[in-house]
């Protein structure tokens, strides 16, 4: 894989608890928002990805589109009987506490689909690494919000885990010292 060795890829089927919707009830661009009942119904099925030292879930959706004019922002993963499922990078969530984190019995991806998922899985995760550090970029400069491919981005309530705050301080430091040069 070309990540970096602070980035690795495992595959596991979760399921999230009802309470992690619950506790994070202020997060935007959500599936099914402020209804955490309907959220725990639905059978979120991950792609489990470490990036920075946080645990991206990446939800498999019955209904997803790979790319768009603006780019990659998932992957396909069809089955016989959902023909346009696959991974939807807008919609990452980081779960960084395993108490929220619930293994599937039945995890109810079929075969075919997990097998578009092993053969292509070093392909998946860089994807979702880039999507990722291209979300991190844009927020950092304040674009996420502007740019097609991340304003309907669940990784907007993710700033803090993903180094952004971090990040624009950075970035309004160097503002302040170029200003600085300029004015001497």
């Amino acid at each position: 894989m070309d990540a970096v060795s602070k980035e690795s890829c495992t595959i596991i089927y979760v399921r999230l608890d009802k309470q992690y919707f619950k506790d994070n009830s202020h997060f935007i661009e959500m599936l099914d928002p402020n209804d955490p009942v309907e959220q725990n119904k639905r059978m979120y099925l991950f792609l489990s990805v470490i990036y920075e030292n946080n645990t991206l879930l990446v939800p498999l959706r019955t209904e997803n589109e790979g790319e768009r004019s603006f780019g990659i922002i998932g992957y396909s993963v069809p089955s016989s009987t959902r023909p346009n499922a696959g991974l939807d990078y807008r919609k990452i969530l980081v779960v960084n506490d395993s108490k929220y984190v619930m293994p599937l019995e039945n995890d109810g991806v079929s075969s075919s689909q997990q097998r578009i998922i092993r053969e292509n899985y070093s392909t998946i995760c860089n994807q979702v690494i880039a999507y990722v550090k291209g979300y991190v970029t844009a927020a950092i400069k304040k674009r996420e919000r502007r740019e097609p491919k991340y304003c309907f981005s669940t990784l907007h309530n993710f700033h803090k885990e993903l180094g952004v705050i971090e990040g624009r301080k950075k970035r309004n430091e160097k503002k302040e010292k170029v200003l600085d040069k300029i004015e001497v």
